[in-house]
């Protein structure tokens, strides 16, 4: 059997054995960039690091969708000083103004932008903000998605990345968590317009991604206990995902969510979201949820994506212990288990521990090819 058919088993419910799928791209990305990648890796592409390690890949094929706006909008950033730029966005709305702190990476390594200044602090903004949702758009090339599953191969099942929620969307990249949390408080109504904007763009992207030959779907969102607590889940992603993944079975596709985090309080609300998988939980000691308490909230119905916790893969914890949580995963979740990094094994991380994983799989389980 392929990892590119035990993917799609494992999501159909008919697998039997355990898929071995860490997010490896930041990890190689910093230390191709800090010519530190370990020796005979440093010709290899990402893909052929994978095949060296063992494992499959998730998202090298996240390609196929073109998004556009069918409304005036241009872009500019400029330099403020040493350690900051601003982006200028323009529209027949308004213009929206978000400031970033540059924070050097050294030695090649691609800089760190953080937002300082959140481009939407008040009620107009917010309104131009929703002009912009209302006007968003998307487009599907099968060609293009085409072309990166054959690059992939049989490494894995493609899985394309689609939009975040509209509220952890406003929380990352609009408004900040206090910021979104203060809209929401004061101008409770226009905030709701923007989200009903936001859930209508998602089925705009949903039906263009539906053309794709694609059977597997990412909703970014960032679900955590301080994003979307109990209340505010319930009310405006709930929802959200119970109509996109309702569309998805539909059409015999398959759609899972991004938590990570601290996620406790929102796991007892996985059973009813109609998501078929759910991505990153991370278990402690690294965050606030125990093994048992994630098995409680998905049973034996939702997929579970990741579940070994990134401090694992540093040097201060002894590879034993790794090998113990990993088998104690595997035994709890298969056979709707894709086993991986939550969230993903950081710069710092050994990449060794991921090659040990893989060759316990194979000696245990037997790795697919």
């Amino acid at each position: 059997m392929t990892r590119k058919q035990l993917n799609l088993e494992i999501f159909e419910g008919t697998a039997k054995k355990v898929l071995w799928q860490p997010r490896l791209e930041t990890w190689i990305l910093f230390h191709r960039a800090e010519a530190t990648l370990p020796e005979g890796f440093s010709n290899l592409t990402d893909l052929e690091i994978y095949d060296r390690l063992g494992c499959s890949v998730r998202y090298a094929a996240s390609e196929g969708i073109i998004y556009y706006y069918t409304t005036y909008v241009e872009s500019f950033e400029k330099k403020l000083d040493e350690n900051h730029t601003e982006l200028i966005t323009k529209t027949e709305k308004g213009t929206l103004r978000t400031v970033f702190q540059i924070v050097p990476g050294g030695l090649g390594y691609s800089d760190n932008k953080r937002i300082v200044e959140f481009p939407v602090k008040t009620v107009e903004d917010l309104k131009i903000l929703t002009h912009l949702m209302r006007n968003f758009n998307a487009v599907a090339i099968p060609e293009i998605f085409n072309q990166a599953a054959n690059r992939v191969g049989n490494r894995a099942e493609p899985t394309i990345f689609l939009q975040s929620s509209g509220f952890t969307e406003l929380i990352k990249f609009h408004a900040g968590l206090l910021g979104t949390y203060y809209l929401l408080n004061d101008s409770t109504a226009e905030v709701e317009k923007y989200l009903e904007a936001c859930d209508e763009r998602d089925i705009r992207v949903v039906d263009e991604a539906l053309k794709l030959p694609c059977r597997i779907f990412n909703l970014g969102d960032h679900a955590t206990n301080e994003f979307t607590p109990p209340l505010i889940l319930k009310k405006y992603l709930l929802p959200r995902w119970k109509k996109i993944s309702m569309k998805m079975s539909e059409n015999n596709r398959f759609v899972h969510s991004h938590w990570d985090g601290n996620a406790r309080l929102i796991l007892p609300y996985l059973k009813e979201s109609g998501l078929h998988a759910v991505e990153a939980l991370t278990p402690s000691p690294m965050c606030d949820m125990t093994l048992e308490e994630i098995k409680q909230a998905v049973n034996n119905s939702i997929v579970v994506l990741d579940l070994i916790p990134a401090i694992f893969f540093l040097p201060s914890y002894p590879l034993k212990n790794l090998l113990e949580f990993t088998e104690k995963v595997i035994e709890m979740f298969i056979p709707r288990l894709i086993l991986g990094v939550s969230d993903e094994i950081s710069s710092a991380g050994e990449i060794s521990r991921i090659e040990a994983i893989s060759e316990f799989i194979d000696k245990k389980y037997g790795l697919a090819e």
